[in-house]
């Protein structure tokens, strides 16, 4: 065997290797979500409380998500946090950008969200049920705060952590720089809003889950911390459901 035999061989168990390690990963999230098959929900809530709080399922799994991530990094980092961004690294930073950032997703909720629905006159109320207070704070401060949280130290914080050490490399595209493990992430990110078990996907969903996944990755990588992906995560899903609450009431009470 020569030598240009030796290294394709070996580029192709580093890239066999990277790809097992990444789908590892992958399973590990939805290890978490396999608890979804244990049912707890619904031995602790009739299936009356289930369907008018449909949200008590929505937390079930990001619960397990948060739980899952925070104990594989605890274990592998013997205590090392901050390695994984659960830190306030460079936190002025990160706020200054986050404040653009709103800024322009909040444009993209009016031209996505809003628009469309005073057009049409009504809004898709989807599995966010009955609109009582009680239900508008629980699903409010799931998509304000507990999303962000969750998701982000599942894939920013332990997933792109340990995938910046299997796909080390970057692309420079257009004076843009975007490294091999934030198209990894993103692409698990996407992945785990299809829903495996009806096999349904909702583009428009993905097509958000990709863009908005750079964004965290990227400034994951930027600033070295999970703040400015958390309360990005946050806003995003926040301004998106206020929205909707916002626009049920409006065009409820013009009818």
């Amino acid at each position: 065997m020569n030598d240009q035999t030796t290294i394709k061989e070996n580029a192709k168990r580093s890239t066999l290797a990277r790809l097992a390690s990444t789908v590892l990963l992958f399973l590990f999230f939805w290890a978490s979500q396999a608890t979804y098959f244990l049912h707890l929900p619904s031995r602790l809530f009739s299936q009356q409380t289930l369907i008018q709080y449909q949200w008590i399922g929505v937390y079930e799994g990001h619960i397990w998500e948060l739980l899952f991530a925070l104990a594989f990094i605890g274990i592998v980092s013997k205590g090392q946090w901050s390695d994984y961004g659960l830190n306030l690294k460079n936190w002025k930073l990160s706020l200054r950008i986050l404040w653009k950032f709103s800024i322009v997703f909040t444009f993209i909720v009016i031209a996505w969200n809003v628009v469309p629905a005073v057009m049409r006159g009504s809004v898709d109320f989807g599995t966010l049920g009955p609109a009582t207070p009680f239900n508008v704070a629980a699903w409010m401060f799931f998509e304000w705060i507990f999303v962000g949280f969750s998701e982000e130290v599942m894939f920013r914080g332990l997933l792109h952590t340990r995938l910046l050490r299997v796909w080390p490399g970057k692309w420079c595209i257009a004076g843009f720089t975007l490294s091999h493990a934030t198209l990894a992430t993103t692409i698990l990110f996407c992945l785990a809003h299809v829903d495996p078990i009806h096999l349904h996907i909702y583009w428009p969903q993905l097509l958000f889950a990709f863009g908005l996944g750079i964004y965290y990755s990227t400034l994951r990588e930027k600033t070295g911390s999970l703040l400015n992906p958390i309360l990005a995560h946050g806003i995003s899903d926040g301004l998106s459901i206020t929205a909707i609450y916002i626009l049920h009431a409006v065009l409820h009470g013009a009818h």
